[in-house]
């Protein structure tokens, strides 16, 4: 396990007119604060990573289709592989400094909507990106796929 990454199945509440997902609570411990919320898409056949951040953390949740998300801590080489889908809901918790990057593994694309923990900053970008190629990656399935 990586330090800090942390998997929550989350609370559906059903009846008959259908669902309500929570997908972040201020009171859940794995709450740290809130910088904005956005959705990113990721075709099939394409890979979106390897980045890490230096301040902020990720809460990635699955809105539609299927996402194998890669984590990596550099430091350990330690590799650790979700995945995640609309099907199941589940927020991904990936602190500060730890390598990641995600495919869509559904016959469409996939979106993922993610609560980071800080506003993005056009100017300076706390985003780090890393070669799919990089030969100090240590997962090497996306070595030869499309993508950033």
């Amino acid at each position: 396990m990586i330090k800090g990454v942390y998997l929550k199945k989350l609370p559906v509440h059903k009846d008959e007119r259908g669902a309500l997902f929570e997908i972040l609570r201020s009171d859940w411990k794995i709450f740290k604060k809130f910088g904005q919320t956005y959705i990113t898409v990721c075709k099939t056949g394409w890979v979106k990573g390897w980045h890490y951040h230096k301040i902020q953390t990720d809460n990635f949740f699955v809105v539609k289709g299927k996402a194998r998300i890669v984590l990596i801590d550099s430091s350990k080489k330690k590799v650790m592989e979700f995945m995640l889908s609309d099907k199941e809901p589940s927020i991904l918790v990936i602190p500060p400094k730890v390598i990641h990057g995600f495919e869509s593994v559904s016959k469409e694309e996939c979106w993922i909507m993610n609560i980071p923990t800080e506003l993005y900053n056009y100017k300076k970008p706390d985003e780090y990106r890393i070669k799919l190629d990089e030969p100090n990656i240590p997962y090497k399935p996306w070595k030869k796929k499309k993508g950033w």
